[in-house]
This record gives C-alpha cells, sequence and structure tokens, in this order.
C-alpha cells in the first residue's frame, strides 16, 4: 500500500514537472506586433490578392515564423519579402479548417530586434451576392486576430473594381478615407489595436455591373444561411440576447463618408531614410551612409581619391555591428558592396540605393508625402539649433558631431556651419572618424588591439577655426561625393527606377462557394453574414 502511494506521488510529481517544462517552453516566446497593415484587391474572377504587411519585435526568445490566416482553403501562396528584400519562403498550414500559410523568417528573429516582411496570397471564392442590397455583389472581411496577442496599429485598405465610383458603393461600417489605388477607387479603415481574439469586420458592396463577367453561386449560400441560422437559434436559447443578436445579424449599409484623408507624418525614418525623402542624390545619399559608417566605427577610409578605399573595422566584420550600434539594413548593404580591395562595387551600391527607395516608399504608404518631407526639414532645423544654441565651443561641437547626418540633409550645411562656428575654435575628438577622414593635415590612423575597443591616436589633435572646420567639413563631403565610386557613370545607370504599378493578376483561377473561417481572417458568402474564426500567431 505505502509503495503504491509513493508511486502515486511521483507519478503526480512527474506530470506536475512536465507541464511546468511545457508551460515555460510556451512561454518563451514574448513578442508583440506593432503594426498589421492588409491590402485587398478585389480580381474580376470573384478572387482577392491578399496582401499584408505585418512587424514583429520579440522582447524573449526568438521567432521562426509566423502563421498568416487565410478567409478560405481555396488560396494559392504568393510571394513573401521582408524589409531587407529577402524572399521568403511560405508554406500551406492548413489543418482541418484551420486555414493558414506559414511565413517562414530569412533568419531567426532574437530578442530585441524588429522585423517587417510582406506576404500575399490569392484567394477564391470571396466575393458573393449581397443579398440586403438586391443586384450587388458584396465582401466581408475581418484582418487577423491573435487568441492571446493584441495587434496594435490595423489598418485595411479594399481596392474595388475598376469603375466603380464614390456614388456606387456601400459599406457596413464608415471608412476614414478614400483613395485612388491603380486607378481604381480605394477604401480605408483603421483601429489603434485588436485586443486579443478581437474580430474587426469590414463590409463592402456594389453593383454587380462592375464584375460583368462573374456569377456567384447561390446554391453554398443557401446551405450556409442555414448553418448560421441554426447557429444563431442556440445562441440566443443560451445566452438569451434575442434581441441584441437579431440587430447584430442584420447589420445595415451606411452612406459612406467621403473624404481623401491620410494617415498625416510619417515619422520615425532615419537621416539616411530622411535623405532619400528630402531628394538627396544617390551620391549624397551613399556618401552620408557612408560617414554613418563612420560615426559608428565601422570603417575606416585608407584613400580617399580618385577613389574612396574602405577598411572593415573590428568588431563589425560580421557585418551585423553591435548590440549597442546595430547595423541598419542599408549600412549592411553598403558594407555588402566592399570589394576585397577595399573600393565599391558599383552596381551592388545601386542595389543599396534602390532597396533604401522601396524601403521608405513602403513606409510612408498611406501617410502624407508632403506633410512628411516638411516635418522632416524641420528635424534639420532643430538639429542647427541644437549646434547654434550651444553655450561653448566644446558643446558646440559635440552637437555637431551628434547632429551630423541630420546636418548633412541641409543644402546650406556649408554656409550654415561657417556662421555657427566663425567666432568659434573647433578641437575635434580623437574618435571622430569622419572628421579626420576629411582632413588633411592631422590624419591618425586607427589601430586596434584585441583588448581595447577605442582607437589609439599618435598625437593631440589641433584646435581649428570655426572657417577652416566649415571649409574642411563641406570640402570632404562633397570630395567623398564626387570620389564614392571608380565610375560615377555606371553607378548612376545600375539605378533602375521603380516598376510601374502593374494590374493584379489572379495567382489561380476559378471560384468556390465556402464559406469556412480560417485562422485570422473571415468572408462570407453575404456581407450581412458573420463568421466565428481561430487565432494565429509566431512559433
Amino acid at each position: 500500500m505505502v509503495r503504491r502511494r509513493q508511486l502515486l506521488f511521483l507519478i503526480i510529481v512527474g506530470l506536475f514537472v512536465f507541464s511546468l517544462v511545457n508551460f515555460s517552453a510556451a512561454q518563451s516566446i514574448e513578442y508583440s506586433v506593432d503594426h498589421q497593415w492588409c491590402q485587398i484587391f478585389i480580381n474580376q474572377d470573384g478572387t482577392i490578392d491578399l496582401k499584408y504587411n505585418v512587424t514583429l519585435t520579440v522582447t524573449s526568445g526568438k521567432i521562426n515564423g509566423f502563421y498568416v490566416g487565410q478567409p478560405n482553403s481555396d488560396f494559392t501562396p504568393g510571394i513573401a519579402l521582408d524589409q531587407n528584400n529577402n524572399l521568403l519562403d511560405v508554406f500551406d498550414a492548413s489543418s482541418g479548417s484551420d486555414y493558414k500559410i506559414d511565413v517562414i523568417l530569412y533568419e531567426p528573429l532574437t530578442a530585441g530586434n524588429s522585423l517587417w516582411f510582406t506576404v500575399t496570397t490569392n484567394v477564391a471564392g470571396m466575393i458573393f451576392n449581397d443579398t440586403t442590397n438586391p443586384g450587388n455583389l458584396g465582401l466581408r472581411f475581418a484582418p487577423q486576430w491573435i487568441s492571446d496577442k493584441t495587434i496594435n496599429d490595423v489598418r485595411v485598405q479594399i481596392i474595388l473594381p475598376e469603375g466603380v465610383s464614390s456614388g456606387d458603393y456601400a459599406t457596413e461600417n464608415l471608412p476614414n478615407g478614400t483613395s485612388t489605388v491603380e486607378g481604381r477607387l480605394a477604401l480605408y479603415w483603421e483601429k489603434a489595436y485588436l485586443e486579443p481574439n478581437e474580430r474587426f469586420f469590414f463590409g463592402v458592396s456594389f453593383p454587380a455591373e462592375f464584375m460583368p463577367d462573374y456569377k456567384p453561386s447561390e446554391d453554398s449560400f443557401q446551405g450556409l444561411a442555414v448553418v448560421i441560422a441554426g447557429v444563431v437559434a442556440f445562441l440566443f436559447a443560451t445566452f438569451s440576447f434575442i434581441f441584441v443578436l437579431s440587430r447584430v445579424g442584420k447589420n445595415k449599409y451606411a452612406s459612406p463618408k467621403i473624404s481623401m484623408e491620410t494617415l498625416g507624418i510619417k515619422r520615425g525614418l532615419t537621416a539616411i531614410e530622411a535623405a532619400y525623402l528630402l531628394d538627396l542624390k544617390p551620391q549624397q545619399i551613399i556618401t552620408a551612409t557612408l560617414y554613418s559608417l563612420l560615426h559608428k566605427r565601422a570603417v575606416w577610409v585608407e584613400k580617399p581619391n580618385p577613389a574612396v578605399k574602405i577598411k572593415l573595422l573590428p568588431p563589425y566584420e560580421d557585418k551585423i555591428g553591435t548590440k549597442e550600434n546595430p547595423l541598419r539594413y542599408y549600412e549592411i548593404d553598403f558594407l555588402n558592396s566592399l570589394k576585397t580591395d577595399g573600393t565599391l562595387n558599383e552596381e551592388k551600391l545601386a542595389r543599396t540605393i534602390m532597396t533604401l527607395r522601396d524601403t521608405v516608399e513602403k513606409k510612408i504608404e498611406g501617410y502624407s508625402r508632403k506633410e512628411t518631407v516638411e516635418y522632416y526639414r524641420k528635424i534639420v532645423d532643430k538639429a542647427w539649433k541644437q549646434v547654434e544654441l550651444a553655450g561653448t565651443p566644446e558643446l558646440a561641437s559635440n552637437a555637431y558631431d551628434e547632429q551630423l547626418l541630420w546636418l548633412m540633409l541641409d543644402p546650406n550645411q556649408r554656409q550654415r556651419t561657417t556662421t555657427v562656428f566663425q567666432d568659434k575654435v573647433f578641437q575635434p575628438n580623437p574618435l571622430w572618424y569622419w572628421w579626420w577622414y576629411g582632413y588633411g593635415t592631422y590624419h591618425p590612423h586607427p589601430t586596434y588591439k584585441p583588448d581595447v575597443k577605442a582607437p589609439t591616436q599618435s598625437s593631440k589633435p589641433p584646435v581649428i577655426p570655426g572657417a577652416e572646420f566649415a571649409d574642411n567639413i563641406a570640402t570632404s563631403i562633397e570630395t567623398t561625393a564626387n570620389s564614392i565610386v571608380a565610375n560615377i557613370e555606371k553607378f548612376a545607370n545600375s539605378i533602375v527606377p521603380p516598376p510601374p504599378k502593374v494590374s493584379h493578376q489572379p495567382a489561380r483561377k476559378g471560384s468556390s462557394c465556402v464559406c469556412a473561417c480560417a485562422a485570422c481572417a473571415c468572408a462570407c458568402a453575404c456581407v450581412s453574414c458573420a463568421c466565428a474564426c481561430a487565432g494565429g500567431g509566431a512559433h
């Protein structure tokens, strides 16, 4: 009897420990979804091209992939790219009625890091007859939700069929704004966040004449209506919310408020990204990127002309950077353009510019370009004020160093630098690589010891009159822009313009009358019905 009790006790303890281990494993990944933007193109064959843009930040553990739910089983995975333009693997990860794709990250996303990616699928059988508006077709959709996570900054844009105008459509919820995408009317909604398991539905209806060759099936809807009616009846009987649920089940369309609202200013761009928006020339952007790397002490310029020759410094040989100073995507691209002899590959450098361009254009989608440009011009002015208001030459010099990249965006940098320092002297810090690279009289070469992070200098830096300082900085930047590559023409010709917007062709033909709910998204056989779906998330 005693042995049986001991055995039972050991089994219970073992199960308890096993549950703790599983619980710990389940809790090992902590992350947030910082934004989730969804774009839907309605195609003439009743399919939709469904594009998600998702940003993830990991606070604990690591993420290898992310599940993105699909509205039904009849979908075809398309292309997925991350912010660094890496092509990501996409797999159909559906199980039973849980329809989803698995987007595998290019490399695991670890604690303290963020990443955004886009993924597109084509989903069939999404457009049905709108039973509340005879003669209309409709779509009802809920963007991805997660069972145990809040999703921040949720935005949905639905691009209506060609020809639909502002007076033709009706919506279940008033859109936040309208715009034109590829010559077609687009409706836009936004929500600050979705609570765990929260469904945020959008319904849109438009005349069937704008999809003349598409005929949705009626049979599946009739069968679905019976199922929905049974579910609703059960809920009525169980919860006694007959009146409330009956009103929810009979949503009316509201006349949309037509406006041209935007998201306003896009904040959070780096100085190099802002340089693109402020129309700096490609050579100037590359020069600013070089100075950014000099500022981080990631590189040293061994030879300034006739073409810049660069040496990579520790601990940046892996082209990742340190925890305190991680390299950004455009800095990594810059370093990847380095040849073995220290010169720069013009074609790879051009791809650096194109990736920067495409990334910034993606980041400002939906925002006011004009307001955003003005915002970053004000940041440049604010940076100058910090230098101008510094009380001593030392403080002014330090402020100039801290704000260098923003000051480089000012086309009048030479004149303003002269104005600020004309009555002051300047004593550069020995660690300011960006300064010593351009200075001709005193040009110490940094040397590293394995256990010493800071470079050693052979002599004391000089005190420099402000006018000389200003001239040196401006001349250094201008010279670098002209000698950043050996063949400027080849570099310029390698920068291809962004491809024109093309009409979205469906990833697969055909349609289906399925109204099954996916892990995160939902579409139904009429725009007045409702679906309940499962959750998704990271792994």
